[in-house]
């Protein structure tokens, strides 16, 4: 997982290009070249010290996302339609690293299609800065907000001060899990998610699976559910599996863990996030033991799955779709206001990779 106030520079191996993506985005969010035209690669690379075919594959990963594009001969703009007369839509995200660069990437996407503009606000998961970032981004003339906003006691209330704003409001990745919700949003279905995971796990011969979990008052919760009740599904004892969790992992923590799994008989294991499966991973080895075919590792949220010492089969959030998709609902509301409210799950897909296999 990259720091989010980590120069580019001292980015892992592997990860410098996708940083700089990150950074460039963030850029293009907030207008800093107002011209439309992106420093010259050189310049990129002098600046973030980083060599040349690294800035060319952030490059490439921006025009993939249809943000920028490359014009032979001139240099590299914003794409077009950014300036157009279309809504200017708000939004705040907790970070402008890791999960939700995706997410900008196809909320931008859809904006741009439509002629809209986009005013960015990172809140560093700080209550006070995402409040003081929507009353500015009203300020700045904002038609409407998409909010991932920080969890609270009082969710309804939160939203409430969100209303007050008197401007559309679409929640991303945030739902306010009552029966009576009447807010708009769009959010990947965890839940549904994990089950993919479980049940891609029991298919291979795993009776034993342990659950460990960076907590998340959002995601981990949902992930755990949809675990538990796959394990039920299939016919086995939910209660009885390991169900290990911290507020965040370290190595010497994962040593603990791998032990508890090991001595609960487990084969396999689920590990809400990446960074935690790939620690699970690298502690395996470090013991002798064989992945996949003593032990199988499962991560979630596919951002640096790739690059485990043995690559994680891991479920995959369609971050993309469901900035599109919160786009498209926050413009509907501007357009339509007195249309019904939409609420959106979307579910997602698990790719297969080798740290999965059948259960020894």
């Amino acid at each position: 997982m990259v720091d989010p106030g980590q120069p580019v520079s001292k980015a892992p191996r592997g990860e410098k290009s996708r940083r700089l993506a990150e950074e460039l985005r963030r850029g293009i969010a907030e207008l800093r070249w107002p011209d439309g035209r992106l420093p010259t690669e050189q310049s990129l690379a002098r600046e973030q010290g980083v060599s040349l075919n690294t800035v060319r594959r952030a490059v490439d990963l921006l025009v993939a996302d249809g943000l920028i594009y490359r014009r032979q001969g001139s240099g590299t703009y914003v794409a077009p339609n950014r300036d157009s007369a279309g809504p200017v839509v708000g939004m705040c995200v907790p970070s402008m690293t890791y999960y939700y660069p995706r997410v900008i990437a196809g909320v931008e996407a859809e904006l741009t299609r439509r002629g809209g503009q986009l005013l960015i606000h990172s809140t560093g998961y700080d209550i006070a800065r995402e409040r003081s970032a929507a009353q500015g981004m009203l300020a700045a003339g904002a038609a409407g907000l998409l909010l991932v906003p920080e969890p609270r006691t009082d969710p309804m209330r939160q939203l409430a001060e969100f209303e007050a704003l008197g401007l559309p409001v679409v929640t991303v990745e945030r739902r306010f899990a009552t029966e009576t919700d009447q807010h708009e949003f769009v959010c990947s279905n965890h839940a549904a998610g994990a089950y993919a995971a479980v049940r891609h796990l029991v298919s291979l011969g795993h009776r034993r699976i342990g659950y460990l979990e960076r907590h998340s008052p959002f995601t981990a919760d949902a992930v755990g559910a949809g675990f538990r009740t796959a394990l039920t599904d299939a016919g086995l004892d939910a209660d009885g599996m390991p169900h290990i969790g911290r507020p965040r992992w370290e190595s010497s923590d994962v040593e603990g863990f791998l032990d508890e799994l090991l001595a609960a008989g487990a084969t396999a294991a689920l590990c809400f996030a990446d960074r935690e499966a790939a620690l699970l991973v690298a502690a395996a080895l470090r013991r002798g033991l064989r992945v996949p075919e003593d032990v199988s590792v499962v991560g979630y949220d596919d951002e640096v799955a790739d690059l485990s010492e043995v690559p994680l089969t891991a479920v995959s959030p369609a971050k993309a779709e469901v900035g599109r998709l919160a786009a498209r609902a926050l413009l509907r509301r501007i357009e339509e206001p007195g249309a019904p409210v939409v609420q959106q799950l979307v579910v997602p897909r698990l790719i297969v990779r080798d740290s999965t296999g059948p259960a020894g």
